[in-house]
């Protein structure tokens, strides 16, 4: 069985194939990312069926996704605590996605991801992502 360090690296690996990665998660697995809804983003995805479509709504917005300069922060067999990031062109936009991400992964009694809980730079993700950048965002 995977520890939760691979089973990371394996997931940071496959999310350019959004099923392949949604598939490393249990059926009541979890996908967090808590402040996208400030930014009217989903932030909590349950199960590999939801993560796939917003995994691949990302990859649509951003195809040349792919994680780099990976750094484990902490690791035992259950759980994983690192950062990593992405430089990239978000082609809806034109504009660059470059971002750094922190996440904790805790994986299940059966090698699956349990749950994922990531955050990020929100200004940075707002100005490549959203059509009019950091002016979209909700004012509330």
């Amino acid at each position: 069985m995977m520890n939760s360090k691979n089973l990371l690296l394996e997931y940071l690996d496959a999310f350019s194939t959004p099923a392949k990665a949604a598939a490393l998660f249990a059926p009541d697995g979890v996908l967090e990312t808590p402040y996208l809804q400030t930014i009217n983003m989903q932030p909590r995805l349950e199960g590999p069926r939801e993560i796939e479509k917003f995994l691949a709504s990302l990859m649509e917005m951003v195809p040349d996704w792919k994680f780099s300069n990976i750094r484990l922060l902490m690791a035992d067999n259950d759980q994983v605590v690192a950062e990593y990031e992405v430089h990239a062109m978000a082609t809806h936009t034109n504009r660059p996605f470059d971002q750094l991400f922190f996440g904790r992964l805790v994986k299940d009694e059966h090698g699956k991801i349990k749950l994922l809980r990531e955050a990020q730079n929100l200004v940075c993700t707002a100005r490549a992502l959203l059509k009019n950048g950091v002016d979209d965002i909700p004012r509330t």
